[in-house]
């Protein structure tokens, strides 16, 4: 699925497990002999909802990491912290797909609860279940901390 499918396709309706019933791709991750690719991505989502074509392509980079069998964590930064409230508030947002995929195949590793306490989106974080890595007065995540986990990072 191609970004402007996912704003523009009907159906493709996500699946419990993650999958799309439409376009045969399963969400699941292609393992090496020892049990994973061996490469992670860290996806740092700083395009908020007033950048949503940005915003869109950090989902779909998502999404077509994990296809393609890399483990690929989301965090939710500065004002993309809005985005829990943004898909809880409207559904049928563009991206509302992608958005489902993501938490389907628990590819969101959180938000910075700093910056969700400075764009006033900590609570709606915690009403959509999105885990806050850090209280109102530490930013999250440590990116060299990441670095030194092994993750590529991708800043969006």
């Amino acid at each position: 699925m191609g970004l402007l499918d996912s704003l523009f396709k009907d159906g493709g309706t996500p699946t419990e497990d993650g999958t799309e019933s439409d376009d045969g791709t399963t969400g699941g991750r292609a393992p090496t002999a020892e049990g994973g690719t061996g490469t992670k991505y860290a996806i740092l989502m700083n395009a908020g909802p007033d950048d949503f074509a940005a915003a869109g392509n950090g989902f779909q980079y998502a999404i077509e990491l994990d296809d393609a069998g890399y483990e690929v964590d989301v965090f939710l930064d500065g004002v993309a912290t809005k985005w829990p409230a943004e898909f809880a508030d409207d559904p049928g947002r563009p991206f509302s797909r992608n958005w489902t995929l993501i938490e389907q195949r628990d590819l969101l590793a959180g938000a910075c609860g700093y910056c969700a306490n400075a764009f006033d989106s900590q609570a709606a974080c915690e009403a959509s279940g999105v885990t806050l890595l850090s209280d109102s007065d530490e930013h999250a995540p440590a990116v060299a901390q990441l670095a030194d986990e092994g993750y590529e990072i991708l800043t969006i």
